[in-house]
C-alpha cells in the first residue's frame, strides 16, 4: 500500500502543475512516507481543491451579477 502512495505521488508530481505548497509536502510524502506526512499532503491538496471550488463559485456570481446585470 505504502508503495502504491509513493508512485501515485511520484506520477502526480511529475505529470501535473501544483501549488509550490502542495510540491513541498509532495516531496515531503515521497522521501518519508509515514501516516502524517500523507495526512499533510491530503490535507494540503483537499484545502486548496475547496479554494478552487470557491474561487470558481464566485466568478459563476461575478458572471451572473455583474458581467450580465439585465438576465
Amino acid at each position: 500500500m505504502k508503495e502504491a502512495i509513493i508512485y501515485l505521488l511520484f506520477d502526480n508530481l511529475c505529470n501535473s502543475e501544483h501549488e509550490p505548497e502542495v510540491k513541498e509536502a509532495m516531496d515531503k510524502a515521497i522521501r518519508n512516507p509515514t501516516e502524517d506526512t500523507i495526512f499533510q499532503l491530503s490535507s494540503i491538496t483537499e484545502a486548496n481543491a475547496f479554494k478552487a471550488g470557491v474561487r470558481e463559485c464566485l466568478k459563476m456570481f461575478r458572471e451572473l451579477l455583474v458581467d450580465n446585470p439585465e438576465k
